[in-house]
């Protein structure tokens, strides 16, 4: 059973984070992965606090920070925090325009909790740092624009399960509309840069399963129409886990890989992003938070990514 967060040092397994806009503007909430004992973990109304992510020893949240009301829509505002698994002991790692970048975002664990990799930089040209969890430490990890393969951004970084590998997201010319974004992979040290994808769709937000046997995205695949897709680590076999219509975002793999958490928007029901769950061979979707409510439950996370 999971007992209160505000009574732990390390968040249990069974312990999902989202955010939600419930007080009016975004904070960072706990649950059990079957929906209930939700508890508020952040409580500031000058910020949108979102994109929880427990640490891989569970005792501290990496998260980020927007001015309230900017939420999700301009990343030249984040800033990035830290805090324990209770809330407690907050204190912001990388403050907006840390190192001259004129945006940041998409901050990810390493396996072994020693770095952190996130985007900064140019507010036109987006790469991939890796910092250490105090923020410091910044070393640039995609070459592009600057002497790399290639000119574009690279966004969205995640790590494979062993630390060995980063998964981004990068523009394959100088400029890309929205199809153009493509997977990627990379080592640490900006070595052995390898395009996985090649679909003229808007790919975002790639994670390694638990096991590193396969990946799961987002991608664009119509008008207001996102959906959830999976292929092996070499970018082969391709597939939708869900892609029915909605707006489904952001996947999140379980600890133990058998589950996919996502929010989502069901097709022609309009509405707020609620937070779900699906197997990763599309069977089993649910809707964790019931009845569903009129303001936004989104990120849900229940490993490292």
């Amino acid at each position: 059973m999971l007992l209160s967060l505000l009574l732990l040092q390390a968040l249990p397994d069974k312990a999902l984070l989202f955010d939600s806009d419930r007080s009016g503007n975004f904070e960072i909430y706990g649950m059990s992965v079957k929906g209930t004992m939700e508890t508020p973990l952040t409580a500031d109304p000058a910020y949108d606090s979102w994109w929880p992510k427990p640490s891989p020893d569970r005792t501290q949240i990496l998260f980020v920070r927007t001015p309230a009301g900017v939420h999700d829509t301009d990343y030249r505002q984040v800033s990035t925090w830290l805090m324990g698994a209770d809330g407690s002991n907050l204190r912001e790692i990388l403050p907006e325009g840390a190192y001259g970048w004129g945006l940041q975002g998409h901050p990810e664990w390493r396996p072994d909790g020693q770095r952190i990799a996130t985007m900064g930089g140019s507010s036109i040209n987006a790469q991939i740092f890796l910092v250490d969890p105090d923020g410091g430490n910044p070393v640039r990890v995609t070459r592009t624009g600057g002497g790399g393969p290639r000119p574009g951004t690279n966004v969205d970084p995640s790590w494979s399960p062993d630390g060995r590998f980063l998964l981004f997201i990068g523009c394959p010319g100088a400029f890309c509309l929205s199809g153009g974004y493509e997977v990627y992979r990379v080592r640490p040290d900006g070595s052995g840069e390898t395009r996985l994808t090649f679909n003229n769709r808007q790919d975002n937000d790639p994670y390694y399963s638990p096991d590193g046997r396969t990946i799961a995205l987002l991608r664009n695949t119509g008008a207001l129409r996102w959906g959830i897709y999976k292929m092996n680590p070499d970018g082969s076999n391709e597939v939708p886990v869900i892609d029915d219509g909605g707006v489904n975002s952001k996947p999140a793999w379980s600890l133990d890989g058998t589950w996919i958490y996502f929010h989502r928007i069901p097709p022609a029901t309009g509405g707020q992003f609620n937070v779900w769950k699906i197997r990763p061979d599309g069977s089993s979707l649910i809707e964790l938070i019931q009845p569903r409510p009129n303001y936004v439950n989104e990120y849900p996370v229940n490993g490292l990514n």
